[in-house]
């Protein structure tokens, strides 16, 4: 039996957000829809007692349980005492997946209203605009609103459903299968949570504010070395763009327009930029740029550097406030140009560089902007170390705190269905955003929800250099991996740096990236002849998109790329992303996922109290009870092992790469060893 079903719940109000999560103990569900019947559980109107007998016995005849972020509404059976276990199907995955990668609304009226199916009008939306909760908007009206989003989901199942018949659409429907098969699995992981280190957290909080501050000092120095009394707000890249290359923007709309910078309103997308060449592109920065020199501050003869000044009424009587000083913007102080040039004088390289408020001023701009310079190349270091901070900060250490329940966990809610390529994003907070590797201190507050418990994390070897070789079959690329060749060691000892600095210059060439040092272009040409299949893939890439608009992976799973044509060197028009999307979308929205269902099958099958708890990147985190240690780690192996069988009986796929992991097991996330 197929069940359209539909959940509303009440909701909390958070700073200025609404919060219906299921993990807050004041929410609770206040209706059901299923098919063609309404259940009100909790509600100021209703007097009866919720009808949990005849739910569960809906649920117990489903074999598949559709809605429109199911994950949401699953997450809130669940947690409610409900049990299902059939399979899922989640109309926004359906959408998303059909829209191969064009961001378009997957909001059910906005998905209802591009395929022309059933879609009632919102009749609680001025109720929530006044954050009225669904316990209190009038009965009538959310048992209305509740059965049109039953009607609503099934119309657009129906309209999906012959879709997926198309020919030209047909592979698509195994991505979708497997996507509901992996958001039943993110679903389980949401409702687990993650057991979290209150002091341990404080304690990385604490390093990180006293790291950032002394950088601070530190960059004040450079920045007044350069700019003089010059205030920089390292923070603000048009700021930060006037310190690296010493200019500042005449007329900004101007330059905004001249260099076309901007989101096109119509595609969504970057608008193209102008062709110049490196006389035309000096030419017009001579005539939209000024340059900047070096200041010394004197005290404000208004205000005399006070910052406000007393005004006086027409009658002769003082206001009762100060005024702000208009001369020097209330600072208290002027700014007078000294006749030395300010900032390092950075050379752009081209239209790219053009942004906004100046030039880019983003890591790897700068890196490939700073030349020969080593009090910019410090400086550069210091200020992606001090943004870096800003981020950790904001985003881990406080986006930890105050996500984290009173009950000690935290609760991320994982995204299907934001990125381009499929693969995973996370909020409350972006748990998918911490950097690479072993080595991030938030990691540490990560413990076990289980005394003497343990968190083991099994990871994906190379998985994109691996996914990269089997898609274009490096012939190279396969006899490295045979041999063990650490291909970060070999990037490194051409450009000259460590292993650990190497693995970010490693799979740049998979997505095309060729620009950079003199030491890193030498090695992303000697990777392009080293590897000559991976090469030869991407031109294909780039013709299959420029013919038919759209690429295509074994799996099914397609991105759609309408506006791809062809440039005058030859490649294409969105070349980064043609050759991106495959790679990253393979190894993190196919691979990982599989690896995730087969694990958390194997948990069940042998009734192992350990958990999924996070995926990230391309690895799995479970927390492990006591006395499971060897088990969990056995099945998790195994389970990733299984990828390869699962690509076969799935998709057809002969995956003739091998796929190599390593498991680590610690008291948190972070203090883990290697499991021999």
């Amino acid at each position: 039996m197929i069940t359209v079903f539909d959940i509303e719940t009440s909701y909390q109000i958070v700073g200025k957000k609404k919060d219906p999560s299921f993990n807050d103990p004041n929410n609770f569900i206040v209706s059901i829809g299923l098919n063609d019947e309404y259940f009100f559980f909790n509600h100021s109107e209703y007097k009866g007692e919720p009808d949990i007998k005849s739910v569960q016995d809906i649920l117990d005849k489903t074999t598949l349980l559709v809605g429109h972020n199911i994950k949401f509404d699953l997450a809130w059976l669940l947690a409610t005492g409900f049990t299902y276990s059939g399979k899922i199907y989640d109309t926004m995955i359906g959408e998303y997946v059909l829209n191969r990668g064009v961001k378009k609304s997957l909001k059910l009226k906005h998905c209802c209203e591009r395929r022309n199916v059933h879609r009632k009008s919102d009749l609680t939306e001025s109720y929530i605009e006044r954050d009225v909760s669904f316990e209190n908007i009038p009965m009538k009206i959310v048992d209305e609103y509740g059965r049109q989003d039953v009607l609503a989901t099934r119309a657009l199942f129906n309209s999906q459903m012959e879709d997926f018949k198309k020919p030209s659409n047909k592979g698509l429907i195994n991505t979708v299968r497997i996507m509901c098969q992996f958001c039943a699995i993110l679903t389980r992981m949401e409702t687990n949570g993650i057991k979290i280190d209150t002091e341990k957290l404080e304690e990385v909080g604490e390093e990180f504010k006293q790291e950032h501050a002394k950088l601070r000092v530190e960059l004040d120095e450079i920045i007044h070395n350069r700019m003089g009394d010059t205030k920089v707000n390292p923070s603000s890249p048009e700021q930060l763009s006037w310190l690296v290359y010493g200019v500042r923007i005449i007329d900004k709309k101007s330059w905004v327009e001249h260099f076309n910078i901007g989101i096109d309103k119509f595609t969504k997308r970057q608008k193209k930029r102008p062709k110049m060449s490196k006389l035309e592109f000096k030419k017009t920065l001579m005539e939209h740029i000024m340059p900047i020199y070096k200041t010394k501050a004197i005290r404000c003869g208004e205000c005399f550097g006070k910052g406000r000044i007393q005004k006086i009424k027409v009658n002769g009587d003082p206001y009762k406030n100060l005024s702000k000083c208009s001369r020097c913007n209330a600072e208290g102080v002027l700014y007078e140009n000294t006749k030395e040039r300010a900032g390092f004088s950075a050379t752009p390289r081209g239209v790219f560089d053009a942004s906004e408020g100046g030039f880019k001023t983003d890591r790897i701009t700068l890196d490939k902007v700073r030349g020969d310079d080593e009090e910019l190349k410090v400086f550069v270091e210091k200020i992606t170390r001090y943004n870096a901070l800003e981020t950790y900060l904001s985003t881990f250490v406080e986006g930890i705190r105050a996500h984290t329940r009173e009950n000690g966990f935290l609760y991320p809610q994982f995204n299907q269905c934001v990125t381009a390529t499929g693969r995973l994003s996370s909020k409350d907070p972006n748990f998918q955003n911490q950097p690479r590797g072993n080595t991030f201190p938030i990691r540490k507050v990560i413990t076990s929800r289980f005394e003497n418990g343990k968190v083991a994390e099994i990871d994906f070897a190379q998985l994109e250099f691996r996914t990269a070789v089997f898609l274009s079959q490096d012939k190279q690329g396969m006899e490295d991996i045979k041999n063990g060749v650490d291909v970060h060691q070999y990037t490194a000892d051409i450009i000259g740096v460590s292993r650990q600095e190497a693995k970010g210059h490693t799979f740049k060439p998979l997505y095309g990236g060729m620009s950079g040092t003199d030491n890193e272009k030498r090695y992303y040409e000697a990777f392009k002849h080293k590897y000559k299949g991976i090469t030869a893939w991407h031109d294909k890439l780039q013709d299959e998109a420029i013919t038919y608009k759209t690429v295509k992976l074994p799996s099914g799973r397609e991105y759609a790329f309408p506006y791809a044509e062809r440039m005058p060197w030859g490649g294409s028009s969105y070349s980064t992303q043609i050759k991106n999307y495959p790679v990253q979308g393979f190894a993190t929205a196919d691979i990982v996922p599989l690896a995730c269902i087969n694990i958390q099958k194997l948990f069940d099958k042998h009734n192992v109290k350990s958990m999924l708890i996070n995926t990230v990147h391309d690895s799995v985190v479970a927390d492990v009870y006591p006395d499971e240690e060897g088990i969990a780690v056995n099945l998790m192996r195994k389970g990733s092992a299984q990828v390869v069988d699962s690509l076969k009986e799935l998709y057809g796929i002969d995956f003739n790469v091998p796929l190599d992991t390593e498991v680590k097991i610690g008291e948190n996330w972070l203090n883990t060893n290697v499991v021999a």
